[in-house]
């Protein structure tokens, strides 16, 4: 049994579950790695690491949540004005 059968094995054991269950296992992951990209930031880890971790995180749990469909005309907004602003 190689790596790519054991990852299918457990693909399919997390689609078997639930919806809100599989989002609330999504936002307590993307929550946990928020958390710890912010515990390496006041470490004064990596400061490009911990960007694109806290960002990372920040994202899997805006996205899990669903505040994303609320929020998208905003998101679309900012994201064009960062592109003005480099």
């Amino acid at each position: 049994m190689n790596a790519t059968d054991r990852l299918t094995k457990y693909y399919t054991k997390f689609m078997a579950l639930p919806f809100f269950a599989r989002r609330a296992i999504i936002f307590g992951a993307s929550l946990a790695l928020w958390w710890f990209a912010a515990l390496l930031a006041s470490m004064h880890v990596n400061n490009s690491l911990c960007v694109v971790l806290l960002l990372t995180g920040a994202a899997g749990a805006i996205w899990s949540s669903e505040l994303w469909r609320m929020w998208k005309v905003f998101a679309a907004i900012a994201v064009i004005c960062v592109a003005i602003m480099k």
